[in-house]
């Protein structure tokens, strides 16, 4: 019996010390309730729900990746956020004295991935044209006349610039291409956030009028360029010409010039970079008794032409040469213009295939975007003239039909272009893309199609998601 009577009083005194602690612990604690909470996803938003707290001052919510938000309601919502993301979010009630705020209560949601239309226009204020699209399909940028954008299809989000061009863009929305906020002429810079920084050419250059950055890779790693230099006596001017190309890795810190290549002419006019493949072979142009595509293995090894044939005394009768040439995604391919000099220095779109070493040449006026599995956009006149885009898949063989685009995605993929056009006159056979389209690059898939349309109002930027949606 004494033994029952000593359990049940040292039972009694242990419930008092829980008691005790727990009474501390509240005392000490002293806040008012966690607000319980409700997310809900409605495309690319997500809704926040939950119960008033009493003694709750006002409410701080807020998400990770992201901010934190002050509100008196009882609901909130975060819009315009990424697809295929998730998110944490974060609910606190605050009290007019801090100390007794609640807890932070926090829940995860996801946002699934979007399924985009099929088509879209984008509309920049200053009238800036798109000019690249990143190897994942995710970023367009674009440039003219010093202005810019960059532009986030994941979500329909495009930023401006007043001062700044863009001519390349990497998978992580890094861009790169030229800042006029200062020289007006403009200087090699790239994009960090929102912001233009310059890069620093000063130990190759000795008089840089302009410069600018023209490629980078898709890991944002390595960037390609050329700058103007004004002062003959310069080294790098004596070997290269008036324009001379150059690089910067990313990670090294290094600004340098890649190796001279075996000139066939004593003397260049000009020679720069215009495009960089993943994995970092350059493509460029040297101009002298003509213009004609040059090819660097990587940074330390001279440049080579890339199919050019000349006679005994070297004068050209053909080359793959422009300044706008440039790579497919992976560098396969090298697209754009070559010249025959035989018939006259006539212009022929071409493609040139750097696994097989095949030329493709075409009829109309350049080869403005090309996608690694072989099919070839063509508009029908010089660049930024003309009346549509026409289309070529060379893995059918010859003879090559240059098929127009918007019948091309139509008969191949089932989108009917017309269908997103709220002016189309069902009465007339042409609509949005026959007024002056011109494709400027596809995603490394060729699932996702960038081009501009020349119309009265000015350029207008397209975008064709062959995975998207068409609303039938």
């Amino acid at each position: 019996m004494k033994n029952i009577i000593k359990i049940l009083f040292s039972a009694v005194i242990a419930l008092s010390i829980i008691g005790c602690t727990k009474e501390t612990e509240a005392v000490k604690d002293n806040r008012i309730a966690t607000p319980e909470f409700t997310l809900s996803v409605h495309e690319n938003s997500i809704t926040v729900v939950w119960e008033a707290v009493e003694g709750a001052a006002y409410y701080e919510v807020g998400l990770t990746p992201g901010s934190i938000e002050k509100t008196d309601m009882t609901i909130h919502r975060f819009d315009n956020l990424d697809y295929g993301v998730t998110y944490v979010v974060k609910l606190q009630a605050i009290a007019a004295d801090a100390a007794k705020s609640s807890k932070v209560g926090e829940k995860s949601i996801t946002i699934g991935e979007r399924i985009a239309p099929a088509y879209r226009e984008f509309i920049p204020r200053f009238g800036a044209a798109a000019q690249a699209i990143s190897n994942n399909g995710r970023w367009v940028v674009g440039g003219f006349d010093r202005k810019g954008f960059v532009l986030d299809l994941n979500n329909d989000k495009m930023v401006e610039f007043e001062t700044a061009e863009f001519y390349d863009v990497a998978d992580d929305g890094t861009a790169v291409g030229s800042n006029h906020a200062v020289n007006p002429d403009g200087d090699a810079a790239i994009l960090i956030g929102d912001t233009m920084i310059d890069i620093d050419i000063s130990n190759i250059a000795v008089n840089a009028g302009m410069s600018c950055a023209t490629g980078i890779t898709p890991d944002g790693e390595f960037i390609v360029g050329w700058f103007w230099e004004y002062d003959e006596s310069c080294y790098y001017a004596q070997r290269f010409g008036s324009v001379i190309p150059f690089y910067y890795d990313v990670i090294t810190g290094i600004v340098a010039v890649p190796e001279l290549g075996d000139r066939i002419y004593n003397e260049a006019g000009a020679t720069a970079i215009k495009a960089v493949a993943p994995d970092r072979t350059m493509l460029g142009y040297e101009q002298s008794m003509g213009i004609h595509s040059i090819i660097w293995a990587d940074e330390y090894t001279p440049y080579e032409y890339v199919h050019f044939e000349y006679d005994s005394n070297y004068n050209p009768l053909f080359s793959l040469g422009d300044t706008q040439n440039l790579f497919t995604q992976s560098g396969r391919y090298i697209y754009g213009k070559a010249i025959d000099y035989t018939s006259g220095q006539v212009e022929l779109p071409a493609a040139y295939d750097r696994n097989t070493d095949t030329l493709h040449t075409f009829t109309g006026g350049a080869v403005t975007a090309m996608s690694d599995d072989g099919i070839v956009f063509i508009n029908d006149a010089p660049f930024y003239i003309g009346t549509t885009s026409y289309v070529v898949d060379i893995t059918k063989g010859e003879p090559y039909v240059n098929v127009p685009l918007e019948e091309w995605v139509f008969d191949v993929h089932d989108i009917d272009i017309a269908a997103f056009d709220p002016m189309c006159d069902e009465d007339k056979d042409n609509n949005i893309l026959l007024e002056g389209a011109i494709t400027i690059g596809t995603s490394a898939n060729g699932r996702i199609i960038v081009g501009i349309e020349n119309t009265q109002m000015g350029y207008i930027n397209y975008v064709i998601d062959l995975d998207g949606e068409t609303g039938r």
